[in-house]
């Protein structure tokens, strides 16, 4: 009762900030342009002293504002997850990140406006109904119902009015799209990260990294659990984020999780902290079985330790940058999971040393940047 009491109070102050303008983020840059923009997007990193290592996506916010006005916009940030938000006067350009309820800013813009979407992920109804096969699929092995994680609303048919897309993913969660009559769309490079401890590339090949964020049947970390939580199974697996909100799971893997030897939880990691710098250095390899993803911020952060990653196609990356898996069941998964933990030392220093390579050339700040600024010029070119 206290908590839907207090549920009912935080959509009411949603509702009161958001008529009432107090949670736009007005200017964010400090600039004097004539040109306005809107960005719609997270507006948590614009309240931070220090931009947080929590995800990417708090830095990327921010730099993706500042190379705004360097188009000469002033630019003002909603939050997409309030759709109480009301904007005030005319825009010419709005960026959204994935264009649903798109009359949330639809009013405010002038006739001549360009509209660019921010796609993170693979199509939304893609998304869902992955995650549902997931959660059915789970249902047949073990009988027990847990509660959807990732399920989001449809994307408006109004993307095929945009100007363009910047995307995260590769051509093959492109295809997730195909429904749609798209506009031109320009793949964005996620980022890494730096560390300042020496990267080992002489990992242990039986100790495997589970990163994941929200949906831990949606990632496949149900999977891997049943997996290694198998008599005698010879290989270890550390397990890292913040599971303990998914009461349901916790409570359904208790056993996994919390008393199985060769399976570790560790939680929430700060990737700056001394207790990632010793997973960066043990574990050889990192391992997400998703059922549906942009371009995996987990992958890269694995990438920029020199981990090694094997994931599944829907992950957003290549064949020569990642482990591909053909398909994710759990015999699949299983069998990679012992062939390259047997792998050769030789080669698992050569694809641990790669790992590190692509993460800072192809996967730094700089990358994410001048994927951005190309795009950036391409469509707001007079």
């Amino acid at each position: 009762m206290i908590k839907r009491i207090r549920n009912y109070l935080s959509v009411c102050k949603r509702k009161l900030w958001g008529i009432a303008g107090f949670d736009i983020l007005k200017n964010v840059n400090h600039d004097r342009y004539v040109k306005r923009c809107l960005l719609v997007y997270i507006t948590r990193p614009f309240k931070m002293k220090e931009i947080s290592n929590r995800h990417q996506n708090f830095w990327q916010t921010k730099e993706l504002a500042r190379l705004l006005g360097g188009f000469q916009y002033r630019v003002d940030v909603i939050d997409y997850q309030n759709p109480y938000t009301r904007p005030r006067g005319k825009y010419d350009l709005v960026i959204g990140l994935i264009p649903r309820d798109i009359d949330v800013y639809s009013k405010h813009l002038k006739t001549d406006a360009k509209k660019i979407a921010y796609l993170t992920s693979s199509n939304l109804e893609f998304s869902s109904k992955s995650e549902q096969e997931r959660l059915d699929d789970l249902y047949a092995r073990r009988g027990v119902r847990l509660l959807p994680r990732r399920q989001g609303g449809a994307i408006s048919k109004q993307i095929e009015t945009f100007d363009g897309a910047l995307f995260f993913g590769n051509d093959y969660n492109l295809r997730s799209y195909a429904c749609f009559k798209m506009p031109p769309v320009f793949y964005i490079a996620n980022n890494g990260y730096e560390h300042d401890f020496p990267i080992k590339h002489d990992k242990n090949p039986k100790k495997f990294l589970y990163f994941g964020s929200a949906g831990q049947v949606h990632k496949g970390l149900d999977l891997l659990l049943e997996i290694f939580s198998q008599e005698s199974f010879p290989c270890e697996l550390y397990v890292c984020g913040a599971i303990g909100s998914e009461t349901d799971f916790v409570a359904e893997y208790a056993k996994e999780l919390y008393h199985t030897p060769n399976i570790h939880t560790m939680g929430f990691v700060d990737i700056h902290s001394n207790e990632f710098e010793w997973l960066a250095n043990e574990c050889a390899f990192s391992i997400l079985p998703s059922c549906a993803e942009g371009q995996a911020g987990s992958v890269v952060t694995s990438m920029s330790a020199g981990i090694i990653s094997i994931v599944s196609k829907v992950c957003g990356y290549d064949p020569d940058e990642v482990i591909l898996l053909p398909d994710c069941r759990k015999s699949t998964i299983q069998e990679y999971i012992l062939k390259y933990s047997n792998a050769d030392k030789t080669w698992l220093t050569e694809q641990s040393k790669l790992a590190l390579q692509n993460a800072r050339k192809k996967y730094s700040k700089q990358s994410f940047t001048k994927s951005v600024q190309d795009a950036l010029n391409s469509i707001l070119k007079e």
